[in-house]
């Protein structure tokens, strides 16, 4: 069951990692300015696509985002896939502003960036999130929702406004 739900979820992030690396512009980040940022802990993460598990790749025209401050975790992100259980009167998207849990950072040399998880367990749901920041800027984050479909998103490490 795990090593499928492994498969499953590196089979989504494949995509979004291709196309981090390719098909989105720059950001004007340094290597040495994206390592300042997330290490410092203060980051986010515009998105500008989402890859569902089923169906195509969406692009996005609305200020969707992952933001990292200090020890939690702020997004406000659509969803599109499948649920298995949804609670009642909720709006689909993923949104949450809880604290971090298992937060591991750790620079991945073989792709010049980092990759960062980390747990949340929001009023409705229970996310693994995965999140992979190059040195150009780009990003991809797939999330791995206890309910509903994984999914993944790519965009760019954006400015918190306290730069």
């Amino acid at each position: 069951m795990m090593k499928t739900r492994r498969k499953m979820l590196m089979w989504l992030a494949l995509p979004a990692l291709l196309a981090a690396c390719s098909g989105l512009k720059t950001t004007g980040y340094t290597a040495g300015e994206v390592a300042m940022k997330i290490e410092s802990g203060d980051y986010e993460v515009d998105v500008q696509y989402a890859d569902p598990m089923r169906g195509r790749r969406i692009y996005l025209n609305h200020a969707y985002s992952l933001t990292i401050r200090n020890d939690s975790a702020f997004a406000y992100l659509p969803y599109f896939g499948v649920a298995r259980s949804a609670p009642y009167g909720g709006d689909g998207g993923i949104k949450f502003a809880e604290p971090l849990q298992a937060y591991s950072m750790t620079p991945n040399r073989k792709q010049n960036g980092w990759d960062i998880r980390f747990k949340i367990q929001a009023e409705t749901e229970a996310y693994d999130v995965f999140l992979t920041v190059f040195d150009s800027g780009s990003a991809t984050v797939s999330f791995q929702p206890q309910r509903r479909d994984p999914i993944s998103f790519s965009g760019q490490l954006g400015s918190t406004g306290r730069d």
